[in-house]
Parts: structure tokens; sequence; C-alpha cells
């Protein structure tokens, strides 16, 4: 967990996902990448990036936290497209994509904590291959609620 001030809510940590609990949901335990990379400091997110297992990465399991957004800031930005509501065991979740590139299909899924939001994100580099990142990113989540702060 990063620092904070006295009286600042603590931000869920997603790198704190073990890798037993990676491994188990068919990603690749040995592999994680934490933060935004060299120099880039987002202070709104903390970010943990997992990808599948093999040579041929097929996609980036990504997942992030906030303190200062909310699952109802993700609904309101008209750049998110196709996006649902959804329930899991009474969680608020919206699950949203981007056209953010040409190069990867993503699928989102923002999910409300008690302090904050999660979001789980699958970035799908074989695109046009007939499989659906959103179906993907449900089955992550699906497997990783547990680790979810209550």
């Amino acid at each position: 967990m990063e620092p904070h001030a006295v009286g600042e809510p603590t931000r869920w940590d997603p790198c704190s996902i073990t890798p037993e609990a990676i491994g188990a949901t068919g990603l690749d335990p040995g592999y994680r990448d934490e933060g935004w990379g060299d120099g880039i400091v987002v202070p709104d997110w903390a970010i943990c990036s997992f990808k599948s297992p093999g040579v041929d990465i097929a996609y980036f399991f990504v997942v992030m936290s906030s303190v200062t957004h909310t699952v109802e800031d993700l609904r309101r930005d008209t750049s998110n497209i196709n996006g649902r509501d959804l329930d899991l065991d009474g969680r608020d979740l919206f699950l949203y994509e981007t056209e953010a590139t040409r190069s990867i299909d993503d699928c989102n899924i923002a999910v409300g904590l008690a302090r904050g939001i999660a979001v789980f994100t699958v970035n799908y580099m074989n695109v046009g291959d007939g499989v659906d990142p959103c179906e993907l990113v449900l089955g992550h989540l699906a497997d990783l609620e547990f680790a979810l702060p209550q």
C-alpha cells in the first residue's frame, strides 16, 4: 500500500493479489508489473499488470484501484462505450469498452469498493481472432473477487 496521510482513506493495492491466485485464474503467476512505468506518476491510481501464459502474449490483465474515483464516474464518461451494469454478490459493477487504440480490444469492469473503486481490464492483442475480451475479464473477476476488500 502507498503511504497516506492521517485520515486519508487507504487505497487497495492491486498487486496484493498473490501469484497463487493469479496462476489459479490461468494467468502467468511469475509475471507482474507494478506501476505505470519509469518516471510516470498517476497519483489517483495504483496499477498492477499480469499476462496470459506463454511466449506469445495474447493479452494483459490489468488491475487498478483508486479512492478518488467511483463507478458512477466511469458510467458518466462518454469515452466509455458499450457500457452495462452488472451485479456480483451485491457489488456495483459497470462493464465497458474503449476505443483507445485499434491494435487491441479491451474490456473493463469497474467494481465499487467500500473506499473507492477497482477496475479490471483485459487488453487483448490478437484482434479479430474471435476471442471476446469481456468474457476473459468476467472470468478473471469471478476468480479473483475474493481478493477484493469487503
